[in-house]
């Protein structure tokens, strides 16, 4: 036969000599027999493979009640052309080759031979996987007799080998006993391999077997006396998978068992006897067989052998599960009954899962190496996955799944701790350790059976104390709250490592309570909407794991929750008292019941977590509620409320505002006893009575406690309309409790309030009013109720609108008053006119009052909010009558905000229209109404539309101009025609016009930051098209004023979602070039060409065009732009270089010429416009990339060296005038050195753009650094001080770029030329002063000398150590320069104090330091009196760190 044929080939290469002339050869033969059997097998016809239903079917023709079917007839009736037959067959003529007398190299290829069979062959039946398992399981013990036999005479051999005796032999036979020895001594070092690599090769081949796919014939085995009555094939080929099941684990319990023993007098002994079932005729497992110590011993290659063995068991069991369902389901279909006890899986097969479970968590002790640790985790949770649903579906509950061994043998290694070695080649950090164990403990991918769950939260408290949730929750607690005699020590040393700590006991808990949970990095609870988790219950956001726990623990867990965040609340850890809010809120949401139907109730567990708590806390908040537990305590209920869900709401605001209601009954006591009618209620000595008579702070803290709760419940009801299409909750939650809160929060308002002594009291009552009005629904409110609720709001009003009242100047307590009685004023006016709005025609009175109210006080507060002050305002100063408006938008609907925005646009234009004083008033309370109003402002603004005002309005009267000639209907003809009288007069209109505007401007830009401002972008595309470029001074006039609200608006889409509409797009895109023309030329005004580049950059780097078209226009802008104006502009400024002074060291220069300014401007703007399309083109990446490497390279070539090829054009070289040796020595007085900051500023500024992706300034660094350092090596030989354009683009390269962008080697070399700069810059301050004659670019780089340096000293300071004693001298001559300086130096100033602040805290210098100590608090000393409050602050906070030096 062709099978018998090619067997006895692979028999005949295992006993060959070939490939034995090394070690590897006889391996390369043993892999080439594995490879061409698993050919071999995986070719065989898989036709002749019976399905599942067909076995059944063949199962139904050749099994009957009279004849049984032996595995031996299974063998027989096997055809060598299927894989089962032909693999017995392999193992029949194998056989010779597992004799005794066989050599290990040929049963280890023998062994290779029968793995690619086995690995070839998918499906095989119970019988042949029995036979060749028994043959396996056996090769797996420690070497037999016959071994030690061999190695006894090898033994000899060596004997024989060590020594010839030379005695009476010729030298002709001494030489052949040598070379004999010789031969012999060859022969046994090729012989490398030892029986337990038979062993391995066994283990390899169990591995094969066991994940094999079952191959269903029906033989002896299942068919038990019971079950010779019944002839359903089905549930014959069900007995055969129940089998497979339990071979499968026994087989692999025995293969790792006999692979443990290390004495080979075990490996023969051990009780024999027969089982039922598949395992007739084998050695049952020896109970006192313990396999740790052997496990121990072996190298962790060979432990992953045994871990493997079980892996593939778990593998096959799993596909022998599916196949039951399968069966099951095919049954349950027929018409046949069958009793269900015979389709249960026998309690034998549970006996030997539960071994197999208890034998594989005893390989975990001890462990230590984590590519070990790692695969039994996931082995760990893959039998979790597997086998707990089967114990689940287990009728017998006397077997029960080792849950406790398990835990037992990974608790240990909780919390895990593990740091990689250094270039680790596996990749294992701590977190996929930690996620691998946390599978484990959490039993993730585990589904049980619901109905079953639901039974055993009725079990006994003894009986769930073995499931592994709750005791890796009990564990998990305890790290949160180690009791007191417990020895658990965080593993870190730092202060904050308990808190750390804590935070990940509180991330762990989430991962086993909390469904669709996300670990972050910053300690934080994330709950994601995703489904991508199985332990979640269908149809609920609710994890499986809290059905596996008693209530009792929730109780417990509840009561260790509230222990524990009130410990954070009173340490001030705010991210340990947050994560634990989160996380209870989180699962009390998921355990509080809903409408969903469930077969899991889980109101017992929602009842045990919160209620219990509840009950044993609420009296604290109605004794001491301003003690710090009765603090923690109403945080807690608040967020729970907020987050929990309406059941959660309704129980916390049933048990904790009564309790805060009986706190304030004393206020009812008080207003009881008064009378109205003969007291006045301002009167000064009640109050003082009345303070003298309550605990001030006590009310206080109950009247904040109320305002949470309210706050929280407005919160959860938003949270329910979202959730729930918009409806409504009825009744309202707050329908019990509204009437006695206004009149308390009232009765505290309404009384005499002294305002220079404002209390805690009144301050939590108008907070707590604020959170009434936003939260409660007016139709709640009687008359009575808004009757007292109006007496508050005259007083609250005059403490709003008192003259002269800002924010600035008030002190803290009268501060917080006043910003408190804005908020309720805001509060009122958006709730006032929502309902109004949202009523309709139906409301009732407390709505009409309260829209009264409301209409009444809008008025005051715009006319308020207009009116200038007498003091100064600055552009963030804050008014409390703004903050009433800005309160009502962010409240209130979109009609609130277009009402406030249409009144603020018109008295805006009313006052430009007046050249009024308050038009810079208006203009700042919309500014600050539009950054705190909310999201509805900034619509609003936007989406009003004529006949009211709109923005466009406002853009009209700021180009308007006061002084030019009305334009009149000019009749047709020449004659007609009207010349302006006079340009001058034009120019002069146009300048007080946008000195106008320019006062306006700063206040109306941020109305086009806002993401609505997307809407405008069209139609101010659209009004700059039509005036640019310009043709007349109102052209000028417009585009000052509408470049920068377009600009704005265009920066919005980069960080936008929404993209700019095609039609704009195309509108921006054919302005391209005269917004280039127009920011180039240098007789526009400089603020309109700056808006001009930023609209040119926006446009460039959001244009969705084809790329090619983009491409081609940048490089036309600097090709046909850009070239000709620097050409012209560098030849220029050579010339007046030539033609100027030649500076002189003592004296500097003569006079400098107005044109060489002029000159040097026209450079710096031609290159600077270079840079804004080189960092357009750099950030947009892509094909673009090439575009800004070009430029880049340009601008550092001529900045570091003078001299480059202009960018796509080869034929043209830009080039700078080098100074001259004298230049080079004083580049400070030297106009050539200056031209060479020029380039490099550029450079710089196309480092700082903030837009792009990541990996932009990587691209720019890599292009351009070489040719840096190349000039830094350079120059590192000259004795001159460094050259300013290279000094610039270091300087700039350390301010923009990170150290792990530039690298920390190519920083050190950069760092000498920054300290060079910065010494000579501090010893020639009166050159510094003389150079602005030329150009004041040297004292702006000064600055950012300043900055580099304060860098360096922040983030790598070791690399600057040698420095120290140079830096702090040269610090320290600019600040003598600093006694009066002028106003624009003072930042320069304020980074030089700086930098000495941050040196002082130098880690490795202390003796450089403590030297200049003396002379630094001198030089300080001298600089604390000075005029500016910020230098005189800078200055004080400096010495004060140098004082405490020692």
């Amino acid at each position: 036969m062709v099978g018998q044929f090619s067997f006895q080939q692979w028999l005949d290469l295992c006993s060959s000599d070939s490939g034995q002339s090394s070690v590897g050869g006889g391996d390369e033969v043993a892999l080439r027999l594995r490879k061409e059997a698993r050919l071999h097998f995986e070719a065989l016809p898989s036709s002749l493979r019976p399905s599942v239903a067909e076995s059944v079917k063949i199962s139904a023709s050749q099994a009957s009640p009279s004849k049984d079917s032996t595995v031996e007839q299974d063998l027989a009736k096997a055809s060598s052309g299927t894989p089962n037959g032909a693999l017995a067959l392999l193992v029949s003529s194998l056989g010779p080759a597992f004799t005794p007398s066989s050599t290990i190299d040929r049963k280890v290829r023998a062994l290779h031979c029968l793995m690619g069979a086995l690995e070839g062959s998918a499906d095989l039946t119970h019988g042949v996987r029995q036979a060749v398992g028994r043959f396996l399981v056996e090769l797996c013990r420690p070497g037999c007799s016959e071994d030690r036999v061999d190695e006894c005479n090898e033994d000899d051999i060596d004997q024989e080998m060590n020594y010839v005796d030379a005695d009476n032999m010729t030298p002709e036979k001494l030489t052949e006993q040598l070379e004999a020895i010789s031969a012999k001594r060859s022969k046994k070092s090729t012989i490398s391999l030892t029986h337990d690599d038979v062993r391995d090769a066994a283990m390899i081949g169990l591995t094969a077997l066991t994940r094999s796919h079952l191959e269903i014939f029906p033989t002896q085995q299942s068919q038990s006396s019971e079950s010779k009555q019944s002839y359903c094939p089905a549930t014959k080929a069900l007995g055969v998978v129940h089998q497979s099941m339990e071979f499968r684990v026994e087989l692999a319990i025995l293969g790792v068992r006999y692979r443990c023993q290390m004495d080979s007098s075990n490996g023969s002994g051990g009780a024999k006897g027969t089982r039922g079932g598949s395992g007739a005729g084998y050695e049952t497992v020896d109970p006192e067989l313990n396999i740790d110590d052997g496990l121990s011993l072996l190298p962790r290659a060979k432990r992953s052998l045994c871990f493997n063995l079980f892996d593939a068991a778990l593998d096959g069991l799993n596909d022998d599960e599916l196949k039951c369902k399968k069966l099951l389901s095919q049954i349950q279909e027929s018409s046949s009954t069958v009793d269900a006890m015979r389709l249960m899986i026998p309690s034998s097969v549970f006996i030997q899962m539960s071994a197999f479970a208890s034998l594989t968590s005893s390989c975990m002790h001890g462990e230590t190496d984590p590519r070990c640790l790692l695969q039994l985790l996931h082995l760990f949770n893959k039998m979790q996955r597997i086998m707990l649903p089967l114990f689940a579906s287990n009728g017998n509950k006397s077997t029960k799944f080792p849950s406790i061994e398990i835990f037992d043998a990974v608790a240990p290694y909780y919390p895990l701790h593990f740091t990689p070695p250094k270039n680790d080649p596996h990749g294992i950090t701590q977190g996929i350790l930690q996620d691998a164990l946390l599978a484990v403990l959490c039993e993730r991918g585990a589904n049980y059976d619901h109905k079953f769950l639901s039974k055993t939260n009725d079990q006994d408290v003894d009986g769930m104390k073995e499931t592994m949730i709750l005791l890796a929750s009990r564990m998990f607690l305890e790290r949160l709250e180690p009791p007191k005699t417990s020895d658990y020590d965080p593993p870190s040393n730092d202060s904050d490592s308990d808190v750390e700590d804590k935070l990940d006991a509180v991330q762990d808990l989430s991962s086993l309570f909390l469904p669709h949970f996300t670990p972050s990095k910053d300690g934080k609870i994330a709950i994601t909407n995703g489904h991508d988790h199985d332990n979640n219950l269908p149809g609920r956001h609710v994890s499986l794991n809290v059905t596996r726990v008693p209530p009792e623990y929730f109780s417990e867990l509840s009561l260790s929750m509230v222990r524990v965040h009130e410990e954070a609340v009173s340490s001030d850890a705010k991210a340990l008292a947050s994560a634990i809010r989160k996380f209870s809120s989180c699962l009390v949401k998921s355990l509080e019941p809903t409408s969903i139907s469930s077969e899991v109730d889980t109101f017992i567990l929602w009842e045990a977590y919160v209620v219990d708590v509840l009950r044993h806390l609420t009296p604290i908040l109605g004794s001491a509620p301003q003690g710090m537990q009765g603090r923690a305590s109403t945080a807690y209920f608040a967020s729970l409320a907020a987050e929990g869900g309406p059941m959660t709401l309704n129980e916390m605001l049933d048990g904790c505002y009564p309790r805060f209601l009986g706190v304030l009954s004393s206020l009812d006591e008080k207003d009881s006893s008064r009378e109205p009618t003969d007291v006045d209620e301002s009167s000064p000595r009640l109050h003082s009575s009345m303070q003298k008579s309550r605990d001030e702070e006590k009310l206080a803290a109950a009247m904040r406690g109320i305002a949470a709760l309210v706050s929280s419940c407005r919160v959860a009801l938003q949270k329910w309309q979202r959730d729930n299409f918009g409806v409504p909750v009825d009744p309202h939650p707050l329908s019990l409790y509204a009437p006695s809160t206004l009149q308390k929060i009232a009765f505290v308002v309404n009384a005499s309030i002294d305002e220079d002594k404002v209390g805690s009291l009144e301050l939590a009552a108008v907070g707590a009013l604020e959170s009434v009005l936003t939260s409660y629904d007016l139709n709640l409110l009687e008359e009575g109720d808004m009757v007292s609720f109006e007496k508050s709001i005259p007083l609250m009003t005059r403490a709003v609108l008192v003259e002269e009242r800002i924010a600035d100047t008030d002190s803290t307590n009268l501060h917080e008053w006043n910003l408190a009685c804005a908020r309720v004023l805001g509060a009122v006016i958006s709730v006032g006119m929502s309902q109004r709005k949202e009523g309709g025609g139906v409301v009732t009175n407390s709505c009409e009052r309260m829209n009264t109210l409301a209409t009444n006080l809008l008025p005051d507060m715009l006319a308020s909010a207009t009116s200038p002050h007498r003091g100064s305002l600055k552009l963030h100063t804050i008014r409390y009558d703004w903050v009433v408006l800005a309160g009502a938008c962010a409240n209130g609907t979109l009609h609130v905000s277009e009402q406030i925005i249409s009144d603020l646009l018109s008295r805006i234009i009313t006052t430009l229209r007046l050249n009024g004083e308050n038009q810079k008033t208006s203009a700042m309370a919309l500014s600050y109404i539009i950054r705190h109003g909310g999201p509805h402002v900034g619509t609003a603004f936007h989406g009003l539309s004529p006949p009211g005002p709109t923005q466009y309005d406002v853009i009209r009267e700021l180009c308007h101009q006061e002084n030019t000639v009305p334009r009149r209907k000019l009749q047709v003809g020449m004659s007609t025609l009207q010349l302006p009288v006079s340009r001058a007069r034009d120019e002069e209109a146009a300048n007080e016009t946008i000195k106008r505007a320019q006062s306006i401007l700063p206040f109306l830009i941020p109305a086009y930051e806002c993401s609505s401002s997307l809407a405008s972008c069209d139609s101010l595309a659209r009004f700059v098209n039509k005036i640019l470029p310009p043709l007349s001074e109102c052209d000028e006039v417009g585009l000052y004023v509408s470049l920068p609200l377009l600009g704005a608006a265009l920066k919005r889409p980069n960080k936008d979602p929404k993209k700019l509409e095609c039609a704009t797009s195309a509108t921006l895109m054919s302005m391209v070039d005269d917004l280039a023309l127009f920011s180039i030329r240098s007789d526009h005004h400089v603020h309109s060409r700056s808006a001009a580049a930023s609209c040119l950059f926006s446009v460039l780097f959001q244009s969705s065009e084809d790329k090619e078209c983009c491409a081609c226009v940048i490089q036309k802008l600097i090709e046909e732009v850009v070239c000709p104006v620097l050409a012209n502009a560098l030849s220029c400024l050579e010339k007046e270089i030539s033609e100027s002074p030649t500076p002189r060291a003592s004296g500097g220069v003569e006079v400098s010429s107005k044109s060489l300014s002029s000159v040097f401007s026209k450079v710096e703007d031609t290159l600077s416009f270079m840079s804004v399309l080189g960092s357009a083109a750099a950030c947009k990446g892509g094909s673009f990339s090439q575009i800004g490497d070009k430029i880049a390279l340009f601008l550092i070539e001529l900045a570091c060296t003078g001299a480059s090829q202009y960018p796509f054009s080869e034929a043209t070289a830009m080039q700078l005038g080098r100074p001259s040796q004298e230049g080079q020595k004083h580049p400070l007085l030297n106009p050539s050195s200056h031209a060479f900051i020029l380039p490099a500023s550029a450079f710089g500024s196309m480092l700082s753009v903030h837009n792009g992706g990541p990996f932009w300034r990587q691209r720019l660094t890599h292009k351009t650094l070489p040719i840096l350092l190349g000039v830094l090596n350079a120059q590192a030989k000259s004795q001159n001080p460094p050259a300013m354009g290279t000094l610039c683009v270091v300087c700039h390269m350390l301010c923009c770029l990170p150290v792990s962008l530039l690298g920390e080697a190519n920083m050190k070399q950069m760092i000498p030329t920054l300290v060079a700069g910065l010494v000579y810059f501090s010893k020639n301050s009166n050159a510094m002063l003389q150079s602005e004659t030329i150009t004041s670019k040297p004292t702006n780089l000064l600055p950012v000398i300043i900055a580099a340096v304060l860098k360096i000293l922040a983030v790598s300071p070791e690399d600057v150590t040698k420095f120290i004693g140079i830096i702090i001298p040269s610090l320290l001559l600019l600040c003598s320069t600093a006694v009066e300086p002028a106003e624009s130096c003072i930042p320069r100033f304020l980074l030089v104090f700086q930098c000495l602040e941050t040196v002082a805290a130098h880690p490795h210098a202390r003796n450089s330091i403590l030297r200049e100590k003396d002379q630094v608090i001198a030089v300080l000393s001298a600089v604390v009196d000075h005029p500016s409050s910020a230098i005189r602050n800078a200055v004080v906070q400096a010495r004060n760190v140098w004082y405490t030096l020692a």
